[in-house]
């Protein structure tokens, strides 16, 4: 079984991007919770190496693992940092650049020797994490007055690509620049000013500011059906982005069924005539969706076959009797091409009643990535 990450796809996306903003607006390639089940390392290299400016990620322990293998890139750390005062000796690090939302942090990371970047949240609508519009004011007076360093100031939209009627993200906008202004003001003039996601890079050219943040469709995924139609209803060009993610297993066992056979936990499904199953070694705990059960299906030498009775833990069953030549090793495609079919992530989404940033991030990291 193995996942493989296609360097050209990742190429492509990143090129769609780069040409929505201007030459002097940094790059960031959002990398965290495992590159969305992509493969934290493999995404990262590859994306240095086919032009971001720099990665983020969510997590201390996500930017501890890159700094160790990626010594002098730039890292963002988007999440809050829990007991940040534990991590005084890895945060020191001019290569960090730190996302805040209280002033204890800021303060912190200013009193360390190698000062990490500080950037400052501002909670424009998103209601999660960052100041509040007054507290931002007040607390930005404060860190004036004590004479700390700041690096760059963000938001996060929230509706972005959730909406094809876009006033509160335009709001959001407006909101950030009054906190920007408020910060020239102060006399920090030279800030880095990010907002911009996938779906409002796209959306929305008065907000790329400095630097976006690519997170979703780096890897070749729509952040929603809204986003694409928002481009519609403006005559813009949809952007032609390519899944950079094919998962692949093999058949693992074969058995010939009798008709009236029950298959599966919960006997949930039985045979109406004679049928030939075939195992796949992967399940739920694989990150394959125990919701596909009786519903979804995998390619197989391009034709479809049926999930039958429940995807178990560790193994899933499938029809195979409309499909000759069939044996043990075969190739079983469960995200991707075969022939002229293709599954999606968002076909896998649709049938499962989620999102397709949910079918990507729940494959399980122990699954070997490879670049192709």
């Amino acid at each position: 079984m193995k996942l493989e990450i296609s360097r050209e796809a990742l190429k492509n996306n990143i090129e769609v991007f780069k040409s929505l903003i201007k030459p002097n607006v940094k790059f960031a390639a959002v990398v965290k919770s495992n590159a969305y089940g992509h493969g934290i390392l493999e995404i990262s290299k590859l994306g240095l190496e086919l032009g971001a400016d720099l990665l983020a990620v969510n997590s201390i322990e996500e930017a501890i693992l890159l700094r160790k293998n990626f010594q002098k890139t730039i890292i963002m750390i988007m999440g809050e940092i829990q007991n940040i005062e534990l991590y005084s000796e890895e945060l020191n690090d001019e290569n960090f650049w730190v996302v805040v939302s209280r002033f204890e942090s800021v303060k912190f990371l200013n009193s360390l020797n190698k000062n990490p970047k500080v950037h400052l949240k501002v909670d424009t609508g998103m209601g999660r994490l960052g100041f509040s519009k007054e507290d931002f004011f007040s607390n930005l007076e404060k860190i004036k007055k004590e004479n700390l360093v700041i690096h760059g100031i963000l938001t996060h939209f929230a509706q972005a690509e959730d909406y094809t009627e876009h006033s509160f993200s335009k709001k959001q906008v407006d909101e950030f620049l009054k906190a920007i202004s408020f910060a020239t003001n102060l006399g920090y003039t030279n800030l880095i000013k990010h907002a911009s996601a996938s779906a409002s890079t796209m959306l929305f050219k008065e907000a790329h500011f400095d630097l976006v943040r690519i997170g979703i469709s780096l890897y070749g995924l729509w952040p929603s059906i809204q986003t694409k139609l928002s481009l519609s209803i403006r005559g813009e060009k949809l952007n032609k982005l390519e899944p950079v993610l094919s998962w692949k297993t093999n058949i693992v066992h074969i058995q010939n069924l009798p008709s009236n056979t029950y298959i599966g936990y919960g006997s949930t499904f039985k045979t109406t005539s004679p049928t030939k199953l075939a195992v796949i070694p992967v399940g739920y705990f694989e990150g394959y969706d125990r919701r596909l059960s009786n519903l979804g299906y995998v390619l197989i030498k391009g034709e479809r076959a049926r999930i039958l009775g429940r995807v178990c833990m560790n193994m899933t069953m499938i029809d195979i009797t409309q499909i000759k030549n069939i044996e043990i090793g075969e190739e079983v495609v469960l995200i991707g091409k075969s022939g002229n079919e293709e599954i999606l992530a968002d076909t896998l989404a649709e049938m499962t009643g989620t999102i397709n940033y949910q079918i990507v991030t729940n494959i399980n990291s122990s699954i070997q990535r490879v670049v192709v």
